[in-house]
């Protein structure tokens, strides 16, 4: 199996170099669209692929893993601390679209496709391999502390985020007597040097003690304090490599049983997308699989109309309180989310910690809404935004979206985005997105269009000039997301816009 999977990330491998000038084409396009948006991060992607094309022309690479790990070290050696890959998941899954936009052009074959697929995936495993795990499991740390290798009273965990170090996690001893609150207090702490994080804990937990002996211990992304019970003892290098093995195999053992988690997911979700037989099934397969596999309570799911500009209301999962169908609101009418709506072209998805900076409050008070996620379903070998979906935990509930549940509901929104894709000419019309879609004057221009008439035909037949005919025309085309204006004829009798 391994085998087989390993020759196909290779065969994606050849794809990428084979697509090289094309795709270099397409990343200076999309590099425009993020002009104002993490210039530093994109710079820093850039060079990334630079070197992996350069990387690519070598004839000695033996493995995908071989060629991945080439990147992940030079990456390293660019940001050796421990910075959120949020972002940089989100330019992972662009570039990848973008190669299979490229694909696209090519008629590139479905397993080609799946090659490219296979090898951004194990891309995304390493991405997320570096990262801090968000949830430590404290019976592991307390055992770690209870070690009569290094006897301590209290251990943290530390990181480095961007400019600072901050307290991720602090347990203590059985016999440590710790108010909860202070231990709280501690996880808050954040400071310019781990000697001042060092100070501030040794007072707060171990008040009134003078003379404490504090370890550190690093482990890649983090690092570990103790303070030993014993003043006077000594902790030699040995030692501390244990220690620090002995995290890193249970940070290891975690992250796979994560990433297990998200792979298993993904894999259910698709499986439940396949029998879907009709754009009723397909929406609510896509509003379900989303509260089913992913950790969220209530999805809403939109269809989105590029010719108005706007999103309608088409299904809702777990949500008591009023219909989703009932709703059709301009994307104008949120400034922010109009703001973010270049990045949904390249389905990155939104968290909104809280709903009331960019929904309307007539929303907000009807759904009771708090923490919000915004996923684009697109649909990436057409490079096309066609739905979004709206989850969050439930009425009022805050939360927060780690990393394995953002690369998860990247892939669901281009899985669904696959399968509405499908059945997106059926859904328009059953869920009314069409009935405003076209202005009369448009409808009646391509009901000529249709019936064989030319431009000037049209123009005479309506008192309209050849221009003003072409401008309806281009405006159609767009609309309806047509090649021409034949394609947008046939789409618009597909929609029943025109008889």
């Amino acid at each position: 199996m391994e085998h087989k999977i390993e020759d196909l990330a290779m065969r994606g491998l050849r794809l990428l170099k084979e697509c090289e000038k094309p795709f270099l084409k397409e990343w200076s396009i999309f590099k425009k669209e993020l002009k104002a948006w993490q210039n530093e991060l994109v710079i820093d992607f850039e060079q990334m692929i630079v070197f992996g094309f350069h990387h690519l022309g070598r004839p000695a690479i033996e493995s995908s893993n071989d060629f991945i790990l080439s990147l992940v070290l030079k990456w390293q050696k660019r940001h050796p601390e421990f910075v959120d890959d949020f972002d940089a998941i989100f330019l992972v899954s662009a570039i990848e679209n973008l190669f299979h936009k490229v694909l696209k052009k090519r008629n590139a074959s479905f397993l080609e496709h799946q090659a490219v697929q296979v090898f951004f995936t194990r891309i995304l495993d390493k991405v997320l391999r570096t990262q801090q795990l968000e949830y430590q499991d404290d019976k592991w740390l307390r055992t770690m502390l209870g070690l009569r290798t290094v006897p301590s009273n209290w251990l943290a965990v530390i990181r480095h985020d961007k400019s600072q170090f901050k307290v991720s996690k602090v347990v203590c001893a059985d016999k440590t007597k710790t108010n909860e609150q202070i231990i709280t207090m501690c996880e808050g702490l954040h400071a310019d040097r781990p000697e001042d994080l060092s100070i501030a804990l040794s007072r707060l937990l171990s008040p009134g003690q003078e003379q404490l002996q504090i370890i550190t211990v690093p482990c890649v992304t983090e690092t570990l304090m103790l303070c030993v019970k014993e003043h006077g003892e000594t902790v030699t290098k040995e030692q501390k490599d244990m220690l620090r093995k002995m995290y890193l195999k249970q940070m290891k053992l975690n992250h796979l049983e994560s990433e297990l988690e998200w792979k298993d997911a993904t894999l259910l979700f698709q499986q439940r997308l396949i029998h879907s037989q009709s754009a009723t099934d397909a929406v609510k397969m896509i509003t379900q699989g989303l509260v089913d596999y992913l950790p969220f309570t209530r999805c809403a799911l939109f269809i989105y109309s590029p010719g108005e500009h706007s999103g309608v209301g088409v299904h809702a999962h777990n949500v008591t309180t009023g219909s989703v169908q009932h709703i059709k609101e301009s994307i104008a009418e949120f400034p922010l989310l109009t703001k973010y709506l270049k990045h949904f072209s390249h389905s990155k998805p939104i968290f909104i910690e809280n709903a009331s900076d960019i929904f309307p409050e007539k929303y907000v008070r009807e759904y009771s809404l708090k923490s919000v996620v915004v996923l684009p379903i697109y649909v990436p070998a057409e490079n096309k935004l066609i739905g979004l979906a709206l989850l969050d935990r439930g009425e009022n509930q805050a939360f927060t979206v780690n990393n394995q549940t953002l690369t998860a509901l990247i892939k669901f929104g281009q899985y669904g985005g696959e399968l509405l894709h499908q059945y997106y000419e059926d859904a328009v019309q059953l869920y009314g997105v069409q009935r405003t879609l076209l202005t009369i004057r448009e409808r009646e221009v391509l009901k000529l269009i249709a019936e064989g008439a030319s431009i000037n035909e049209a123009a005479e037949n309506l008192h309209l000039s050849s221009y003003t005919v072409r401008d309806y025309i281009s405006a159609i085309i767009q609309k309806l997301d047509a090649k021409n204006r034949t394609d947008a004829a046939v789409k618009a009798l597909k929609m029943r816009l025109i008889q």
